[in-house]
């Protein structure tokens, strides 16, 4: 989140003016009671979020930043005016400014068991797909069962998030 001040438009053409209708994605306003206003930028699966004070950012207005910031917050402060900047100048919030999620190789995972499962593949064919021929031949038979174990709790993490487990990312 960067905190930002709204400033109302003057006739100076040298800075223009933001206005969130304008940009090229989904923006969401929310005013609280102490008149703040958060600001929720979406372009792309990917968010930015601005803490706005001053104005209402519905209207044209002119933003500024501090530029000296709390130690240890630099970098995320940075990273946020480098995206808002992105997205103003570009029209969109570039992927090399966004770290890729945490759980996404797990959940490809998770996912490309299901595609198995449901194709009607057994652990063992899903197991070589996803790990491969090699490792399933040497690991397969092991009587502690971690092989096997790992792919039946892929597919059943995966039918979990098919039958609506999927809502739990949205809250």
């Amino acid at each position: 989140m960067l905190p930002v001040v709204a400033e109302q438009v003057s006739s100076s053409p040298a800075m223009p003016a933001f206005e969130p209708a304008r940009l090229p994605c989904r923006a969401s306003v929310l005013r609280l009671v102490d008149g703040t206003q958060h600001l929720l930028l979406h372009s792309a699966g990917r968010q930015l979020q601005l803490a706005v004070s001053g104005p209402s950012i519905l209207g044209p207005v002119r933003l500024r930043a501090d530029a000296v910031w709390p130690t240890g917050e630099w970098r995320q402060r940075l990273w946020a005016l480098k995206c808002l900047n992105s997205l103003v100048a570009g029209g969109r919030l570039p992927k090399r400014l966004f770290a890729p999620e945490a759980r996404g190789r797990r959940l490809r995972f998770v996912l490309r068991a299901l595609d198995g499962s449901v194709a009607g593949a057994s652990y063992r064919d899903i197991a070589e797909a996803l790990i491969g021929q090699t490792r399933v031949r040497a690991d397969w038979t092991d009587p502690r069962d971690h092989l096997r174990d790992r792919i039946r709790r892929a597919v059943a993490r995966a039918r979990m998030l098919m039958n609506g487990g999927y809502l739990d990312f949205l809250a």
